[in-house]
């Protein structure tokens, strides 16, 4: 799935914000609560890579993670290598990054049912068909000739 989506988001609070983001996000095979992972575009100058888009097992709502790396340190093992300072910006932050995942399943989605293989008819049911076809043939051929006149044609 290395489709790519970039949306601008648009929303009352990007009109107040200063800032244009553009998301880009890559769903993934759910690999535990992780669904998909992001990128962040910003002013058009700075992008910010690696949120992890993640589901919640209780409600099943999202949560963006934020960049971070391993940090022995730290009391939950990583370290936020990136994040927002208010929680104005996060709220918009997760809000464009959860708008453009909906936005990228839902693409992904109409595409594959608009690829959906036509239904295939059962082994059984192919075999019976071509056994038909084959009588069929088979009763259109004209007999072969016996005797002498086959061999005269050698």
């Amino acid at each position: 799935m290395s489709d790519e989506k970039t949306l601008p988001q648009e929303t009352e609070q990007a009109a107040a914000s200063p800032f244009k983001l553009d998301v880009t996000v890559r769903p993934i095979e759910p690999k535990g609560n992780l669904v998909a992972f992001a990128s962040l575009k910003i002013n058009d100058c700075f992008v910010i890579d690696d949120f992890k888009v993640l589901q919640n097992s209780k409600d099943n709502s999202l949560f963006v993670g934020m960049p971070s790396k391993p940090d022995k340190n730290s009391t939950t093992g990583y370290r936020d290598t990136a994040r927002p300072i208010t929680k104005e910006f996060r709220a918009e932050l997760t809000g464009a990054v959860v708008a453009a995942y909906h936005a990228e399943v839902e693409k992904l989605q109409a595409r594959a049912t608009a690829v959906a293989a036509p239904e295939k008819q059962s082994i059984p049911e192919q075999l019976a068909e071509g056994a038909k076809q084959a009588a069929k043939d088979n009763a259109a051929r004209p007999a072969p000739a016996k005797g002498k006149a086959k061999n005269a044609e050698r």
